[in-house]
């Protein structure tokens, strides 16, 4: 009879691909519920799962008005527009669940996924500088910067970008490997040959 194990179930169902019963027994849990925003995730996830994305986000905003931490239906929401290739909602939404969750990196990957594919790399540059201006060692954000200013052949701007990554974590192998790119196509061979040589020392040298 526990609303809670009946949820697990749903998400069992879910996982296994069992649409109808997971379907059967979150609208039971819905019936005596409704005001549970997990009810609502889980119905969005049945959906989902059926490619049934446009449902999927009714669920989710409705989800939204139960819940106390929105940050992880923001990000869900943005999948789900992503889905539908409606990068302008995608982006919408994982903005919001950056402003709710600031140190969620995966939604910050994705707000430049959608930058990206809107082509709107000056815009992103604009966010990701905001970012940082609250989050000054972000090394994502700022290897993030650094790939936008080469995509826009601000190669100088590039190495600056990625230089700030280095300094927030030396460790960051990939903006040491961005930056000798960078280098390389600047001509600068041998200190990109030290980047790379870099990279290696840092990651084990076969991946």
């Amino acid at each position: 009879t526990s609303s809670s194990l009946k949820l697990y179930l749903v998400e069992i169902h879910v996982i296994e691909n069992k649409l109808d019963k997971a379907e059967i027994l979150i609208n039971e849990i819905y019936d005596i519920e409704k005001s549970n925003e997990e009810v609502y995730i889980q119905k969005a996830n049945i959906h989902s799962r059926r490619n049934e994305h446009a449902q999927a986000i009714l669920q989710l905003e409705a989800a939204l008005d139960y819940s106390l931490d929105k940050a992880e239906i923001y990000s869900q929401l943005g999948m789900e527009y992503l889905y539908l290739e409606d990068f302008h909602n995608a982006l919408q939404n994982f903005i919001f669940c950056i402003n709710e969750d600031p140190e969620n990196e995966s939604a910050l990957h994705n707000v430049v996924y959608c930058y990206d594919h809107l082509e709107q790399h000056q815009e992103a540059i604009e966010f990701l500088l905001d970012y940082t201006n609250k989050r000054p060692y972000s090394e994502v954000a700022w290897q993030n910067i650094g790939k936008q200013y080469y995509i826009l052949k601000r190669y100088q701007k590039a190495l600056e970008a990625y230089d700030f990554a280095i300094i927030s974590d030396d460790t960051f192998v990939g903006a040491d490997l961005e930056k000798g790119k960078v280098l390389e196509k600047l001509g600068y061979y041998e200190k990109a040959i030290e980047c790379y040589v870099l990279t290696l020392r840092i990651e084990d040298p076969s991946t």
